[in-house]
């Protein structure tokens, strides 16, 4: 049975306080504390569901993201109460991380908080302990998008280890001395089976949200899952449709080559808006020139924002699609148009990998021209078919997230630096309203 929005938050706020003050009679039995961590638990419960409500209002519209929230924060609590020493068993944070990692990362921190509040007050012998998870709670939310990412887990897995140890040996005086009552190696293996367990939950849901939105005709929900579908259904287009045969297409005598090997066109007459290429482009589809003309600007200021070479890109972006004026399968024309009018080397490869399905970037350059032709596309398509309902700064990040988990930007050279400052380029380029609404 499916629960709705309206009667979520109750259910969330009355289950979570029986269960602590029913696990804190078994506990305890009848007392204080019994009283304490109920209005404690009713009142932390409270404050995540009135973020829900009125702060994200369609982060339940995530595939599963009721059950994943109800189960993640119950399971914690009973985590809290099972283990012997949740000092250095913490296990019972994991359903923080896993809700950071799969619905969103301020909720996860809020259920961190909760939990670590009632630890604090329940079980928690020393502030100090509460600090330190307070902290790790923390970086963990921060760090759940690159917990997540095969790509990325093992460098975030590495901070959140040293930072946990170097916490408790400061917690504990600087002491490494275990009679001193503080298992260092307990706690390290315990947070590395949070961080392992949290990963395998992370892939495991990305499978079967993948596997349940294509049985799906109207797929609902966040994720990166809607963006896989539509960027199947482009290429699909792209592939299938079929372009009336023109007449083979003349090199310039700028751009004059014989055989393999001859003089190369530079990208500055190719970026030049009169260029015989782009006005045949034109000629052929004004929508497809349009296009073009807007990857090839975006592709160039979005370079420029990372000191790569912004003419390569822009060229790249101009021409991405060139080859549809002569044929079909336009990745394979448009490399027989580059080779006739003598494109740089770097600018063939942009043409063929700026699709992932033809081949993976192998310079920063293509990863932008590809970059900016999923953002455009995607925010066209969705904005145009109206059915989903994503802000663009939405959008941007799924895109971004998931190249990342797909590793799709590995051999480009791009850095994570790059990469942050490119996304929140084009959430800036988008937000300004580069599209027609």
């Amino acid at each position: 049975m499916k629960i709705s929005k309206e009667i979520f938050s109750p259910i969330l706020i009355i289950i979570a306080t029986v269960l602590v003050i029913l696990l804190e009679f078994l506990r305890n039995g009848l007392g204080t504390s019994l009283v304490k961590l109920g209005v404690l638990t009713l009142l932390l419960t409270l404050a995540a569901c009135f973020y829900i409500r009125y702060f994200e209002s369609g982060i339940l519209n995530k595939k599963f993201a009721k059950s994943i929230l109800m189960v993640s924060y119950f399971s914690s609590i009973v985590l809290l109460y099972l283990v012997n020493d949740p000092e250095i068993f913490c296990f019972w944070m994991l359903g923080g991380l896993v809700v950071s990692m799969l619905i969103d990362p301020r909720l996860g921190l809020i259920l961190q908080f909760n939990l670590i509040f009632l630890f604090g007050m329940g079980f928690a012998g020393r502030l100090e302990m509460v600090l330190q998870f307070l902290l790790m709670g923390a970086l963990m939310s921060m760090l759940s998008n690159y917990l997540s990412q095969k790509s990325t887990v093992i460098y975030a897995a590495i901070i959140l280890l040293s930072t946990n140890i170097t916490l408790a040996f400061i917690m504990n005086n600087f002491v490494f001395n275990f009679n001193a009552g503080y298992n260092y190696i307990s706690s390290f293996f315990s947070v590395l089976v949070i961080l392992a367990a949290g990963f395998f939950l992370c892939r495991l849901y990305q499978h079967f949200a993948l596997t349940e939105e294509g049985k799906e005709e109207e797929p609902v929900g966040g994720g990166n899952d809607c963006f896989e579908q539509q960027e199947a259904v482009q290429i699909e287009q792209q592939e299938s449709v079929q372009i009336e045969q023109q007449e083979s297409v003349q090199p310039t005598e700028a751009g004059e080559t014989e055989a393999a090997g001859g003089p190369r066109t530079s990208c500055e007459l190719l970026i030049d808006i009169n260029n015989e290429l782009l006005m045949q482009l034109k000629n052929y589809s004004e929508e497809l020139y349009e296009h073009a003309i807007m990857v090839g600007d975006i592709s160039g200021r979005a370079a420029r924002t990372i000191q790569a070479d912004e003419l390569l890109a822009k060229a790249g972006g101009l021409y991405h699609e060139i080859g549809k004026v002569k044929g079909s399968n336009y990745i394979e024309e448009g490399l027989i148009i580059a080779e006739q009018y003598g494109f740089p080397e770097k600018l063939k490869s942009i043409l063929k990998q700026h699709n992932i399905r033809y081949e993976r970037p192998t310079c920063i350059e293509a990863a932008i021209v590809m970059l900016t032709d999923n953002v455009v596309s995607t925010i066209e398509y969705i904005e145009k078919t109206r059915k989903h309902k994503y802000t663009r700064n939405k959008i941007i990040e799924n895109i971004f997230q998931m190249r990342m988990e797909k590793g799709t930007f590995d051999e480009s050279g791009l850095s994570v630096k790059d990469y942050k400052l490119l996304k929140e380029f084009y959430q800036r380029e988008f937000s300004n309203g580069y599209l027609n609404e």
